[in-house]
């Protein structure tokens, strides 16, 4: 982490009932002895903390946000994105910056081992144990206890919620779950409860979580034409759960001799290795391997909910319809290279042609052993979006005030 200079004074936040909304943007100032918390807001007087006694924690995704609290004012918090506060001379006595920087080195070197453990695999590890790998981890993932897999999924939604706009929970309730709640009867022995929410993202995407936690952008929603489209994408991404795909891409990136330790019943390792891989989970990419094995059993779950499957590749083929013409108008290679990369669902899941091809050879395969018409969400689906509509418009009407 690199020292800047700056005078004492970080942008950052507070939290307390008695600011607009219970928070207020403004300047935290380093002094001696002190560390104070100016608000924005002109009608609100500023709060101080001793620095003798005060707490520095890293928090949000990516650990990149620090909080400050103090033990006598349990009612008020700072925090700022600006990591460099922990640098500032005057904190270097408090035993709990000391604790976070520590907490940094460990993560970055934990990224950096990550790379290498990856790196010496590829070169090290004997071809025939390359091809076993999935099998491995496989049985590896079934060795981690599911609470403590869901107490992994919860500390890192938690983290990602900081500073995201999320549809409320009465909301969600009452318009998300009469629809998805056919896919959650057909799951088949689930080790979790899945849970799932809305966040105020433009971006076509969605993503889960080991424990069941499912984060589905409003540009999804709005972006799909009927409710097998996003049932489609939501099968798809439980079935990550179900399958462990998480927890098995951070086996195979610690290393064999963690995925033997698994095997064997020994989790310890696992939980050493990853209690900072909060940032992998939150930008983690699949396999093609994995992909493929999440649309087989998503489309399984689809069949079992009486859902027409052929929602999840008509939604692909739409995406990739919209970024053919985006990219028709770019001539540069290199950012058509970047845009690619930048469309959020078809960036995470490769060989998309491929994908949508094999799943409508599914459907095709089985469609003589359909004799039930499919389920109808029309009315419920239209609510869903009028709600997610309103939700979005909402938080752009008070975006101006939280800014101020």
């Amino acid at each position: 982490m690199e020292s800047t200079d700056h005078n004492g004074m970080y942008q950052g936040h507070g939290f307390h009932k008695s600011l607009p909304s219970g928070k207020a943007s403004g300047v935290i100032t380093v002094s001696a002895g002190m560390v104070r918390f100016e608000p924005g807001v002109s009608d609100h007087r500023s709060e101080s903390f001793s620095i003798e006694g005060c707490e520095f924690s890293l928090g949000g995704a990516s650990d990149r946000l620090v909080f400050i609290r103090h033990s006598s004012r349990p009612e008020w918090s700072f925090y700022t994105s600006d990591r460099c506060i922990l640098n500032n001379p005057l904190l270097q006595g408090v035993p709990s910056v000391a604790l976070q920087l520590q907490k940094a080195k460990r993560i970055r070197w934990f990224n950096h081992s990550v790379v290498v453990a990856v790196l010496l695999m590829m070169v090290m590890i004997p071809v025939v144990l390359f091809s076993s790998m999935d099998t491995i981890t496989g049985f590896a993932a079934k060795q981690v206890p599911p609470e403590w897999e869901h107490k992994m999924g919860e500390t890192v939604y938690a983290q990602y919620q900081i500073g995201e706009q999320l549809m409320s929970e009465e909301g969600t309730k009452k318009y998300l779950l009469p629809i998805i709640d056919p896919l959650l009867v057909a799951l088949d022995n689930p080790r979790f409860t899945p849970q799932f929410s809305i966040v105020n993202d433009s971006e076509i995407n969605a993503f889960a979580l080991p424990g069941g936690f499912v984060v589905i952008n409003s540009g999804l929603i709005l972006a799909a034409d009927s409710a097998d489209e996003m049932l489609g994408v939501l099968a798809h991404e439980l079935s990550h759960v179900t399958e462990q795909h998480s927890v098995r891409n951070i086996i195979s990136a610690a290393s064999v001799y963690l995925s033997i330790d698994l095997l064997l019943g020994d989790v310890s390792g696992l939980l050493a290795m990853i209690a900072d891989a909060a940032p992998l989970l939150l930008n983690q990419q699949f396999s093609r391997g994995f992909e493929r094995e999440a649309d087989e059993k998503g489309y399984e779950l689809l069949v079992r909910a009486n859902i027409d499957p052929k929602g999840l590749a008509s939604f692909f083929e739409k995406l990739m319809a919209e970024q053919e013409k985006q990219l028709e108008k770019v001539e540069d290679e290199t950012t058509r290279e970047l845009m690619i990369a930048a469309e959020g669902l078809l960036s995470t899941h490769p060989a998309t042609e491929d994908r949508i091809a094999y799943i409508l050879s599914l459907v095709e395969k089985n469609s003589k052993n359909q004799d039930v018409p499919y389920l109808v969400f029309v009315e419920k689906f239209d609510a869903l979006k009028v709600a997610v509509k309103n939700f979005v418009v909402s938080k752009k009407l008070v975006q101006p005030a939280e800014s101020i």
